[in-house]
């Protein structure tokens, strides 16, 4: 009785391996990992900013502009993207100093989960625009910051914020080209009167 079973188990195993053989796929199925949609960069020539700020600069065309409450404050919106580029004006009135300090300070939080930070200095003696552009690399909610100065007179801050999981890798076209743009930002910037027209 026992060497019945033994040769039915056996049987059993031997039918269920021929019809492994007989029905196994011939390549795996692995699942993949999870996507990232593609994001497309809309092609387009710069536009002027059309706002009642202090200060005036060149950006893509494919940005709009918000008005916040506070005078000089408000955000230009990338929909393609779900990007949005944060500025706060502030008029110098002996308190440089401390402005230039809270720029440092806030750009260093987000280096917490950075993989690291780098700065860049851009002068133009001709237009009095002197200031500072950070990159913050890794995962960083705030992966671009800067901010611009004539010393005297006005003082504005920019951060980028997109809209998305913050990932370094599926979000990098995104980054290189609002590194281009924040470039384009501090080459283009030219400050205005109180009133926000030259």
């Amino acid at each position: 009785m026992k060497i019945s079973h033994l040769i039915f188990g056996l049987g059993g195993v031997a039918l269920v391996a021929l019809a492994a053989l007989v029905f196994w796929p011939e390549k795996a199925l692995v699942p993949k990992p999870k996507g990232y949609p593609r994001i497309e960069v809309p092609a387009g020539e710069g536009v002027a900013l059309q706002a009642p700020v202090p200060f005036g600069l060149v950006h893509h065309p494919n940005a709009s502009w918000e008005t916040k409450p506070e005078a000089g404050w408000g955000d230009l919106v990338y929909p393609f993207c779900q990007g949005r580029v944060q500025f706060t004006y502030a008029p110098v009135r002996g308190n440089l100093p401390q402005l230039i300090d809270d720029a440092h300070e806030l750009a260093m939080k987000h280096s917490v989960a950075a993989d690291g930070m780098s700065q860049m200095v851009y002068v133009n003696d001709s237009l009095k625009v002197y200031g500072i552009l950070f990159r913050i690399g890794g995962n960083a909610a705030s992966g671009l910051q800067f901010y611009a100065t004539d010393s005297s007179r006005h003082f504005v801050r920019g951060a980028l914020y997109v809209y998305a999981h913050p990932n370094a890798d599926s979000l990098a076209p995104v980054h290189a080209f609002f590194e281009g743009e924040f470039t384009r930002y501090l080459e283009t910037l030219e400050w205005r009167g109180a009133s926000g027209r030259p």
